[in-house]
């Protein structure tokens, strides 16, 4: 297949604007919602509790992940309803621009404009307190974390995209019931794993420390694995699953 088939600048633009004209009334309405609590919030914890006023970036951060779970995990909204997936698969566009434009929108995008926000809020607080109270409490946004916290959150997201793609309904609460039982796993597999090499004895408590490993072991579990784990968080996690979208749209195309 030709590139230009499929990957097209042109149809990927279009493409991105029909997502976001078609769904941008619910977005705007969900915008001004979470938005506008937040300035209630902080508005009110500068009056009342200025010296607290640190927590807030938590709490923004937090609202920002949890409403970017929900918004990637329905990006998707139309290809698991009937009477809309015909025409949104029947576009002239690849599956490729469909997971691209869905991808930028809720990686990108949607990160920016709650920077932006946050921003705004701040702003908008300051300038409150300073002509109700003459104090400027509220500090910025733009620190060297929240660099670290977006980029968290642009692997992270990316499972939600899958749960997007894949799960017909309840995207975001299948997702995270996925991720549960997967993680549930990994971990019961870990302790059986940890049981047979350190405390196979019957009646033994396990026994797991550096003083209970050999140079080897202690190497591989203090050295190796945290290393291939930050590699393939940083660098393996969002292609694993952009391609595993893919394969998803293109099963739903079929």
């Amino acid at each position: 297949m030709k590139a230009h088939n499929i990957l097209n600048i042109t149809r990927l633009y279009y493409l991105i604007r029909r997502h976001i004209f078609s769904n941008g009334k619910a977005w705007l309405i969900a915008y001004g919602a979470i938005s506008g609590t937040l300035l209630v919030i902080t508005l009110f914890r500068g009056y009342f509790q200025p010296a607290d006023i640190g927590g807030l970036r938590s709490l923004y951060f937090v609202v920002m992940y949890i409403s970017g779970y929900i918004f990637t995990a329905g990006i998707y909204g139309e290809l698991h309803q009937p009477q809309r997936s015909y025409q949104y698969l029947t576009l002239p566009v690849s599956n490729a621009e469909r997971l691209l434009s869905a991808w930028l929108i809720t990686a990108f995008v949607f990160p920016i404009v709650a920077l932006l926000t946050m921003a705004i809020i701040v702003f908008i607080g300051n300038l409150v307190m300073n002509l109700t109270l003459d104090i400027t409490p509220f500090k910025g946004i733009f620190t060297a974390g929240v660099w670290s916290s977006v980029k968290v959150y642009i692997i992270t997201q990316s499972m939600f995209l899958l749960g997007a793609a894949y799960f017909r309904g309840y995207n975001f609460l299948k997702t995270v019931l996925a991720l549960f039982v997967v993680v549930t796993s990994i971990q019961i597999v870990a302790g059986l794993t940890g049981w047979i090499l350190f405390g196979f004895q019957q009646d033994a408590p396990i026994e797991f420390g550096p003083q209970h490993m050999s140079q080897q072991m202690e190497n591989l579990f203090l050295n190796i694995l945290p290393v291939a784990a930050r590699v393939v968080f940083n660098y393996l996690f969002v292609p694993f699953f952009l391609i595993t979208t893919y394969f998803s749209l293109k099963e739903r195309q079929v």
